[in-house]
Parts: structure tokens; C-alpha cells; sequence
């Protein structure tokens, strides 16, 4: 008898569970029916039709720019880091090319990503890593490259006359000696001051 009850409530429970499961896969089926001729609108691909928006990046305080300069009169390369321009905070990539392109149209944008942006320009002068020895006021004097390629006299040697030069030499003077670096800067100045 025990055994028989023990048949009697398992046969119950699967006839239970049997049932249950079939009413609770046709409610769930009719409901899923319903939804989707209630959202679908006559539309076909999107059941939902739903809009997807999708934010646009912005650029963020903390970007990070470096600026390429090439310069085609010595051939060098040279990579600054600039400063943050406050009026690029929070621009999108579309917006920041139109401001480029009005501002500074000799720019070019190489990468571009919120948190770093790479920039490209070439200008036709020397660079600043450059010196000219020349003369000023009939004196030898070196002259700086500025970051727009003119000269700016940096020092004039007050004791050291041109006139006391041979007159090819003169001529170097007037027509300015370009050096490369600092060290390139005192062996040709020996030659002149010594």
C-alpha cells in the first residue's frame, strides 16, 4: 500500500508538472504574439522599432596633443607636446577638424581620439635648434632662429671687428655662417674671435 501511494503522488506530481508546463508555454506564446503586433507598426526588420542613439565622443580635458613639425630648409623633425586649448574642451572629432581647418589651416589632423589627438605641419624655414653667425654694426654677432625662422640677434661680440677679418671671411660674416648646433657654434666662433 505504501508503495502504490508513493506510484500514486509520483504519477500526480509529473501529471501536474506536465500540465502546467504546457499552460504556462501557451500563455507565454500568445503574450509574445500580442507584444510584437502591438510594437511592430507595420514596419518589417525591426519587431521593436526602436532608435538607437548612439553619443558622440567628445574630447576630454585630460587630452593629450602632439604636434610634428616638419621643417624643410634643414630637414628636421621636431615633436612638441601643446598646450590645452580650452575652446577644443568637450568638441567632437567633427567639430574639432572644422575648427582646425579655420584656425589653422596648415595643420593637418594625423590621429584622432578623445584622450590623444597627433598633428602634422611643415613650414619652409629652419628650425630653433639652428644659429647664424653674422655681423651686426660691422661686429661679429650670433643670431637665433625664432619659431618663424627670422633671425634674432642673440650676441654681439663688441671686441672682435669684422674689418680685422681676412675679407673671405668678411664675406661669410655678411652672408651669415649656418650652424647646427651648440657645439658646431663654438668651433666655428674660435675661428673668428680667437
Amino acid at each position: 500500500m505504501k508503495k502504490q501511494n508513493t506510484i500514486l503522488i509520483f504519477l500526480f506530481c509529473t501529471a501536474l508538472f506536465l500540465v502546467s508546463f504546457l499552460l504556462g508555454y501557451r500563455i507565454m506564446s500568445g503574450k509574445a504574439k500580442n507584444d510584437n503586433l502591438i510594437s511592430h507598426n507595420g514596419k518589417e526588420g525591426d519587431p521593436l522599432n526602436l532608435e538607437i542613439l548612439k553619443e558622440e565622443e567628445r574630447i576630454s580635458p585630460n587630452v593629450y596633443i602632439e604636434k610634428k613639425i616638419h621643417y624643410k630648409a634643414c630637414n628636421h623633425n621636431i615633436t612638441i607636446i601643446n598646450d590645452l586649448d580650452e575652446n577644443i574642451i568637450n568638441m567632437t572629432e567633427k567639430e574639432y577638424r572644422e575648427y582646425m581647418k579655420e584656425n589653422f589651416p596648415n595643420v593637418r589632423i594625423v590621429h584622432f581620439t578623445t584622450s590623444r589627438i597627433i598633428l602634422r605641419e611643415e613650414k619652409d624655414h629652419l628650425c630653433t635648434n639652428h644659429y647664424i653667425i653674422g655681423e651686426s654694426d660691422g661686429k661679429v654677432a650670433i643670431y637665433k632662429i625664432d619659431e618663424y625662422g627670422m633671425e634674432v640677434l642673440d650676441k654681439v661680440f663688441n671686441d672682435y671687428p669684422i674689418t680685422l677679418l681676412k675679407e673671405i671671411d668678411q664675406k661669410k660674416l655678411k652672408e651669415g655662417i649656418r650652424v647646427d648646433s651648440l657645439e658646431e657654434l663654438s668651433d666655428v666662433l674660435e675661428n673668428f674671435i680667437s
